[in-house]
């Protein structure tokens, strides 16, 4: 062979190695973008989960039997009262415990609880203040609702539909204060309108 297809016969040679070493490294880059792809699909999905963990909540407690009690002084008057929360549908004794005849909820674990209560309140009179509220180690931590009657006559109030978070040290203990105007007001005490439940949430 000449000198000229001994040339051609390089440059050959040359080209095909180029085109396989650019077919290399176009192929390693494709198997490196689909792993930084696959790389930030997976973080993506740990911060949605990061994120729905932040919001994730336990229910602890569920009463769908609420009445009002009189037994405790200064809450021991028709318009001074504390919700009783009766029969448990669900406790978890690892979050809550429940004494002086179901008014009384110690939080055993620390961090935050949603409190929601719904209730149908009975013989709310006209143009009077009614308010419903958490006391926390015996003082107003929050309002729960805060009803102002017209100037007609009322009778029944509902719905009190109402959630509120609440922080506990772990040592914490939570009552309903039922406070009204006039006398006599009570939490109607039936399983078709009322229900409390606490939750916790999980940090």
């Amino acid at each position: 062979m000449g000198s000229g297809g001994t040339a051609l016969g390089i440059i050959g040679i040359i080209l095909a190695a180029g085109a396989i070493g650019f077919a290399f490294v176009v192929w390693n880059g494709q198997n490196t973008t689909n792993s930084d792809v696959d790389d930030l699909t997976e973080a993506l999905n740990n911060l949605e989960s990061d994120l729905s963990n932040l919001t994730r909540t336990i229910v602890v407690g569920i009463w769908d039997d609420i009445d009002e009690n009189l037994d405790y002084s200064p809450y021991n008057a028709g318009n001074n009262w504390l919700f009783e929360f009766g029969a448990h549908n669900l406790s978890n004794t690892d979050y809550i415990s429940v004494s002086n005849t179901n008014t009384r909820i110690t939080l055993l674990k620390s961090g935050w609880y949603r409190i929601h209560i719904s209730v149908l309140l009975g013989s709310m009179l006209f143009s009077n203040d009614y308010s419903i509220m958490i006391l926390k180690d015996g003082a107003i931590e929050i309002y729960l609702d805060f009803y102002d009657t017209s100037t007609a006559s009322v009778g029944w109030y509902y719905p009190i539909d109402s959630s509120v978070f609440v922080y506990s040290n772990g040592t914490n203990y939570i009552e309903i204060n039922g406070y009204g105007d006039a006398d006599n007001f009570y939490a109607v005490d039936s399983s078709n309108f009322n229900q409390a439940t606490i939750e916790y949430v999980v940090i």
